[in-house]
């Protein structure tokens, strides 16, 4: 019997360890920004013109480009708006701190768009 309650303390405690890193939540930043004179195909130029100087690791989609640094990430989406508009949209997370997230929203909208940008935080 004692063998048996030894045996699910383990099996419980190895599985509440496995989980703790679960448990810790990214801190995320999201706005968005009309961009008139832009079209989607410019925006997403902009966005990767903005990376390439970030000089980080990035994947590319047909209307976003995500890139990695070492505590977080940031998704950049370009939608139309017709032929001489377009919305860009950022995520942007970070492991451990939601200013550092929103620091950097305000300033890829910044530089994204030319003008300065309003941003929430999740």
């Amino acid at each position: 019997m004692l063998l048996r309650f030894l045996s699910v303390s383990f099996a419980s405690l190895g599985l509440t360890i496995l989980s703790l890193p679960a448990a810790a939540r990214p801190e995320i930043a999201s706005g968005d920004q009309w961009l008139e004179g832009v079209s989607q195909d410019e925006c997403l130029s902009r966005a990767d013109s903005f990376i390439g100087e970030l000089d980080v690791p990035t994947d590319a989609g047909d209307i976003d480009r995500t890139g990695y640094f070492d505590d977080g990430v940031f998704r950049i989406l370009c939608y139309s708006g017709g032929e001489e508009s377009s919305m860009v949209l950022i995520f942007s997370a970070h492991n451990e701190n939601a200013e550092v997230a929103t620091q950097f929203l305000q300033f890829a909208l910044q530089e994204l768009g030319g003008v300065e940008p309003t941003a929430g935080t999740l």
